[in-house]
C-alpha cells in the first residue's frame, strides 16, 4: 500500500533512500542498530527502485550511514572519539540480503555519510555567518533561523567548547545532506522508520523536516520527500 502511495514521487534523476542506521562503536569493533523497522524502510526504497526501473524511470537508489558515534537530535550532534575506516565497512549482511533478492548489485548503491554532510553543512553556514547574513540568528546556545511560517526558531548551531560557531544540529547536517544529492538529483524520496524501538537511530523526525527548510536557505533547490513510518 505504502509503495504504491509514494509513486506518485517518482520522476527521472531522483534518489530513493531508506534502511538509515547508527552504527555502535566500542574499543574494538563497530555495529550497526538495525531492527526490523529499518530493514523495512530499506526493502520499501529497494522496491521502489525496482519499480521505478520497470517504469524506465531514472532513479538511484541510497542509504544514510550514522558514522558519528553519537544519535543526531537538536542539541548538537557531536562526533566520537573513535577510529573508523569506511573504507572497510561492508553494509550488514541483511541489507546484502535485501539487494540479492530483488537482483539488484551492491555497487548500485549509493552511501551517504552523516560526517561528511555533517561538514557540509558546518562549511556553508560558517560562509553566512561570516557574511553577516541577517536571516542567522545567535542566541546564548548558539546559532539558528527563524521560520515564522512553520517551524519558528530552527536551531542550527549548539555552543561547544572553543569553537565560536558551535556543534551542528541535526536541521544542519539534514541539510548538508539534501545539499550533497542537490548535486546529482532533482528530487530525493526518503523512507524512515521512527516506531518507538528505533530511538537509537532517529531520536525525533522532526528535526529531518527542518532540515529541508534549512537546505533551501542554503540554496539547495531538490525536492525532498520524507516518509515517515
Amino acid at each position: 500500500m505504502l509503495i504504491s502511495e509514494v509513486k506518485k514521487y517518482l520522476q527521472d534523476d531522483c534518489l530513493i533512500t531508506g534502511g538509515h542506521f547508527r552504527i555502535f562503536f566500542d574499543e574494538n569493533n563497530s555495529r550497526p542498530s538495525i531492527n526490523t523497522g529499518t530493514l523495512k524502510s530499506f526493502k520499501y526504497a529497494t522496491s521502489l527502485f525496482k519499480t521505478a526501473k520497470k517504469e524506465k524511470i531514472k532513479a538511484s537508489l541510497g542509504l544514510l550511514i550514522n558514522d558519528m558515534g553519537t544519535p543526531c537530535s537538536d542539541n548538537g550532534c557531536k562526533i566520537g572519539d573513535f577510529s573508523f575506516d569506511k573504507d572497510k565497512f561492508s553494509i550488514p549482511l541483511e541489507y546484502r540480503q535485501i539487494l540479492n533478492n530483488e537482483n539488484i548489485s551492491e555497487e548500485t548503491l549509493i552511501i551517504y555519510w552523516e560526517k561528511h554532510v555533517r561538514n557540509r553543512g558546518k562549511k556553508e553556514i560558517v560562509k553566512r555567518i561570516r557574511e553577516g547574513d541577517p536571516l542567522i540568528k545567535k542566541d546564548s546556545s548558539g546559532f539558528y533561523l527563524y521560520d515564522p511560517e512553520g517551524f519558528g526558531k530552527v536551531v542550527l548551531t549548539r555552543k561547544r567548547g572553543e569553537d565560536k560557531y558551535g556543534t551542528p544540529a541535526c536541521p544542519l547536517i539534514m541539510a548538508g545532506l539534501n545539499l550533497e544529492q542537490n548535486k546529482r538529483f532533482l528530487s530525493s524520496i526518503n523512507f524512515y522508520y521512527i516506531g518507538n524501538d528505533n530511538f537509537d537511530n532517529i531520536p525525533n523526525h522532526f528535526v529531518i523536516e527542518k532540515g529541508i527548510k534549512v537546505s533551501k536557505f542554503l540554496g539547495a533547490n531538490i525536492e525532498v520527500n520524507n516518509i515517515f513510518f
